[in-house]
């Protein structure tokens, strides 16, 4: 049985920020970690979707970018702004709402969120 996980053994001696990780030392991807530098963040805790630079790993990279994202990125502008358009009044019922405690993946539990109604979608003729 073959057990997957995000650690990973260094190959050869590496250099990293003038800190030398020797050759077999584990090495953890911690994705709870990206966009946490508030020397390259500012306010890293604050939700911001309009943030310049903002570089995530939600589509991979390299050899592994995944081969949707051109697709998934205006669909998602299309849904959020339509539920956002639609939504009356929505706040979260716990701000802010509680978060995993994962190291590994960081994000919340769930978000609760109140509202007062919603607005009719445009219907659109077949």
């Amino acid at each position: 049985m073959q057990i997957l996980s995000n650690s990973r053994n260094t190959l050869d001696d590496i250099e990293i920020a003038g800190t030398t990780i020797p050759k077999g030392s584990p090495v953890v991807l911690v994705l709870a970690s990206g966009s946490r530098d508030p020397d390259f963040v500012p306010d890293p805790d604050r939700f911001d979707p309009d943030r310049e630079h903002n570089e995530h790993l939600g589509f991979g990279g390299g050899i592994h970018y995944c081969f949707g994202a051109p697709l998934a990125r205006p669909e998602t502008q299309i849904a959020l702004t339509e539920l956002a358009h639609r939504l009356k009044n929505p706040r979260l019922v716990v701000d802010p709402p509680p978060y995993r405690a994962s190291p590994s993946l960081r994000g919340p539990r769930h978000l609760l969120v109140d509202l007062d109604g919603v607005n009719p979608g445009l219907h659109r003729p077949p």
